[in-house]
């Protein structure tokens, strides 16, 4: 069940009204009417659960105009447009439109719109008497598209033009009800919610001028909220009481009195997008819900953090133990480091003397080196000397002779068996040779790296 809240101003009273909507039906729980000057104080103590305002704007342009076939993001665009272009004093201005008559999708010719529009100041003069209390706004609508849509809805009427009446103490509103859209509005200044023969002859005069200026032929008179008195009025059409919303729970006179408010509440949903609502109003209603449901979001979050932590607590607890224990460890380990970087230290004044055992003990072996040169001496091969030289990084034999020989042939292949095998040893590579053809005598370069 939603409750819903409608406050309608009407002359220098405001009426509220209390309704719940369940299963299509909608029950009028409570009515009031205030005076304008109380008005105030009530809102202070007021509470609405989803509110809508019904105004009656002292002020209003509305009209019709012919336009293209268009999107409706950019039909809005054109109507806002012609609406400045017509009424040049409009600045700030907030409106509405309907289109009269529809096309088949694709169908060419042009749309007939009708459009109400009322500048945003006195919009303003209404929303902020609900902001300083801080209450907001849902839907600000005027009280003629409400009760439009009492024919919109009815089976007998939604389908034909009639123009509706709607008595206040001061004043009498005609609208022109085609195709259950609102299309002409007529207003004339009047005293006491009784007709009087001045408002039979506006009511004929309005009729009339339907007919020759817009073309437009009304088939029925509709008293929105006027009793009728006994016997036919002088009117030149039939005149009928409205029928009221057969799913409202509520008494004939409460539907009477409250007819408009009742309607908005009735027919929010079918109102759409005619909402008066300033769009700077709108933004800033925005922004709270998107506040209030962030606040919300938060709270809960903060809610699902503070159960989950009281489920953990006590691996809270172990944890702390751990972070404690790693602190003490800590406070040992900072304490050997602190013990190795002076030992390390100490250590560092030693290390040329390493460095120099280091490099005695990587030098060659002398004598490994001279028993890898077992296979000397050879056959026919002269050894003068042979020389051990310590490098860097290894042991360079020098080895220096002759080679007897009865020609060169013999000699060249004593030599090369020479080489093979000085590099058949393991650890030895001959990096240089030298043999000179007429004496025999030779000399090699082995590097011994074992």
């Amino acid at each position: 069940m939603s409750k819903q809240v409608a406050v309608s101003f009407e002359d220098k009273s405001i009426k509220v009204v209390y309704a719940s909507c369940e299963k299509g039906r909608t029950i009028i729980q409570k009515t009031s009417v205030l005076k304008d000057e109380d008005f105030d104080s009530f809102l202070k103590t007021a509470k609405f659960p989803d509110l809508t305002v019904v105004c009656r704007p002292k002020r209003f342009y509305s009209d019709t105009m012919m336009v293209p076939p268009a999107k409706k993001i950019y039909l809005k665009k054109i109507v806002e447009a012609e609406i400045r272009k017509r009424f040049s004093e409009l600045k700030d201005f907030s409106y509405f439109y309907s289109t009269l008559t529809e096309k088949m999708p694709g169908e060419k010719g042009m749309r007939e719109i009708f459009f109400f529009a009322v500048d945003n100041s006195e919009l303003y003069e209404i929303t902020e008497r609900f902001n300083r209390c801080g209450i907001t706004v849902k839907y600000l609508c005027p009280d003629i598209l409400a009760l439009s849509h009492l024919i919109k809805s009815s089976d007998n009427w939604k389908n034909k033009t009639v123009l509706c009446l709607l008595v206040s103490e001061t004043e009498r509103t005609f609208f022109l009800v085609r195709n259950g859209e609102l299309c002409f509005i007529r207003v004339t200044p009047s005293s006491g919610s009784e007709l009087t023969d001045l408002d039979l002859d506006n009511i004929n005069m309005t009729v009339s001028y339907c007919r020759q200026n817009l073309r437009l032929n009304a088939e029925l008179i509709i008293l929105m909220n006027a009793a009728i008195k006994e016997g036919t009025l002088n009117t030149i059409i039939p005149t009928v009481p409205v029928a009221y919303p057969t799913s409202v729970l509520a008494s004939d006179a409460t539907l009477k009195n409250f007819i408009a408010p009742i309607s908005a509440i009735v027919f929010g949903k079918e109102l759409g997008d005619a909402n008066l609502l300033p769009l700077k109003y709108r933004r800033l209603f925005t922004q709270r819900r998107v506040a209030s449901y962030g606040t919300v979001f938060f709270l809960l979050l903060s809610l699902i953090g503070f159960g989950l932590m009281l489920i953990n607590v006590s691996q809270i607890f172990l944890l702390k133990e751990k972070i404690n224990l790693l602190r003490k460890d800590l406070t040992e380990i900072n304490a050997v480091a602190s013990a190795y970087e002076k030992d390390t230290a100490r250590l560092q004044q030693f290390l040329p003397l390493i460095n120099l055992i280091n490099e005695a003990r990587s030098s060659p072996d002398f004598q490994k080196a001279l028993l890898s040169l077992r296979f000397l001496p050879m056959e026919n091969v002269h050894i003068q000397t042979i020389q051990l030289n310590n490098k860097r990084d290894f042991l360079l034999i020098q080895i220096s002779g002759s080679i007897s020989s009865k020609n060169y042939g013999e000699m060249h292949r004593t030599f090369i068996k020479l080489l093979a095998n000085c590099s058949s040893v393991s650890g030895l590579a001959v990096v240089s040779k030298n043999i000179e053809l007429r004496n025999g005598h030779f000399q090699i370069d082995i590097e011994n790296r074992v």
